[in-house]
């Protein structure tokens, strides 16, 4: 979830700073338990089922080491998943019901909230600044060249504190950047929780990436086995990604995770979990394979991927064990996430894979005995996917199979602690406590302590901005939180920059 600030021209450059954390103490006393090993969708006593929406991440606060809690917040954010893309009792995803980030920021007006089902606007899908990628501003076509676009929506939490501070105007937000400025610690955009009332839910942001399949009436979008939405004007869009973001009385720098659809694109090397192939091996059916391209006749059987193009793989070199890309040292033509061209010279149809794959499970490999010993928290998602595979709640419709969390992240210096929460900023340690919230200056990058996927990417909406993958000097960015920062040259709003879509004077 490298940087979701959307801009033509904006470029950005920052290092990632992980930090290793080997002990991390809750408030409420230690358990003598025998510590868990193996990330399940009933690790820690909480059902991992979407059969309700979890406003906290603390399952189990006896959890002391980094891999359990990364388990456990894995966890939070694939339930959470589960619920928004549950019916919401009139057939649509309650996700769907979410406002919009064009009524949340209207061009005259207050803000108009959404309590029901709110279709996909073509008129906003179709412009060019909502298919922009972060960051590098690049267009991504899928494999029928058809550029895919992004969706932004709020819960009401962050869509009241929006409303009744009145923060929908560019002279509202130029006040609320200088009063940041003026004092970083308090003053300043920061959305709710800033208290320790659990009951009900942070601000959550949702950025979702959509696949245009054209006229819906042709059924060309997979619903078996993809989420179909038609827009207003009667086109079918393909649900393909999904960012979840996500503020908790303990996280006030907001949990980041993201999740993709199994067809969208395989791993780069072999020997992973979803590997190069004619068709995208389905997670449900072992042996069997998936087609997202099966309702469009002269795609077929070419491929069976949104996002890979099997057919000129192979014509161009392609051996089906893996593929080169920018960035890799091993003197192989690039044939995977090479440059897709410029809104001066056109748009590119480009061949898509994952840098940063997650391992193979099986019930024979054995891999999952120790998966939350994984630091990478690779192992531990792709456990917690296969665990949850095999008690898929029966609440959901089976398309819902073929999504899976790709990981998420955190920052351990964002917890709250001792059951306190931080007016204002969300809780940054940077010298044994005495500095709970530091004077952000413009510009600086402060030295966050994340955990979790620290090199998180979703190759539909940060394609070029993987791990490893470098395209350009003035582009290179691994993670979510190296662009979400409040102190940003140009100020945002809290950790979020969906704030930069106002328009409204």
């Amino acid at each position: 979830m490298s940087c979701t600030k959307t801009s033509r021209t904006h470029k950005i450059k920052l290092s990632v700073i992980t930090l290793t954390l080997n002990v991390m103490f809750f408030s409420a006393p230690l358990s003598a338990a025998t510590p868990v090993t193996e990330c399940k969708y009933n690790t820690f006593g909480r059902t991992v089922d979407g059969s309700n929406f979890w406003n906290t991440v603390g399952q189990n606060a006896s959890s002391v080491q980094i891999a359990e809690i990364n388990c456990e917040i894995d966890q939070f954010s694939l339930n959470n998943f589960l619920y928004l893309v549950g019916d919401d009792g009139s057939g649509h995803p309650r996700f769907m019901n979410y406002t919009p980030w064009y009524n949340l920021f209207p061009k005259k007006g207050a803000p108009v909230v959404s309590t029901s089902y709110n279709a996909l606007q073509s008129t906003y899908l179709n412009k060019s600044a909502n298919q922009e990628q972060a960051g590098d501003a690049f267009h991504l076509l899928d494999v029928n060249n058809n550029t895919t676009s992004y969706d932004l929506r709020v819960n009401q939490t962050f869509f009241d504190y929006v409303s009744s501070n009145k923060i929908y105007t560019k002279t509202a937000m130029k006040a609320q950047k200088a009063a940041f400025n003026k004092n970083s610690a308090k003053n300043g955009i920061w959305l709710p929780p800033t208290n320790t009332d659990a009951s009900k839910p942070g601000a959550v942001e949702i950025k979702t990436s959509w696949r245009d399949f054209g006229d819906a009436s042709k059924n060309l979008c997979p619903s078996d086995i993809m989420h179909c939405e038609t827009d207003a004007k009667g086109n079918a869009w393909g649900l393909v990604g999904m960012h979840l973001a996500q503020k908790t009385i303990d996280h006030g720098e907001l949990i980041w995770a993201t999740f993709e659809h199994v067809a969208n694109s395989p791993d780069c090397e072999s020997g992973s979990s979803n590997p190069i192939g004619k068709n995208p091996v389905d997670p449900m059916k072992p042996g069997q394979t998936i087609n997202a391209n099966k309702n469009i006749p002269e795609l077929s059987d070419v491929t069976g991927w949104s996002y890979f193009n099997y057919g000129s793989y192979t014509t161009t070199g392609g051996k089906g064990n893996s593929c080169p890309y920018p960035g890799q040292k091993n003197g192989e033509q690039e044939l995977c996430l090479k440059s897709p061209g410029s809104a001066k010279t056109g748009w590119n149809q480009v061949n898509v894979c994952r840098t940063q794959a997650l391992p193979v499970v099986t019930d024979s490999n054995k891999v999952c005995e120790q998966s939350m010993s994984d630091s990478t928290n690779l192992t531990t998602v792709a456990c917690l996917n296969n665990s949850l595979s095999k008690s898929f709640p029966s609440s959901l419709a089976t398309k819902w199979q073929y999504y899976q969390l790709v990981g998420m992240e955190w920052l351990f210096n964002g917890l709250t602690s001792a059951g306190a929460v931080t007016t204002g900023c969300f809780t940054y340690d940077e010298n044994n406590g005495k500095n709970a919230c530091p004077k952000y200056k413009p510009g600086s990058a402060p030295n966050y302590g994340r955990s979790g996927s620290t090199k998180l990417a979703n190759t539909t909406m940060e394609t070029w901005m993987q791990a490893n993958v470098y395209l350009n000097k003035d582009t290179s960015a691994t993670d979510c939180l190296a662009c979400h920062q409040p102190q940003t040259t140009t100020y945002q709003g809290d950790m979020s920059h969906i704030f930069d879509r106002i328009s409204q004077d």
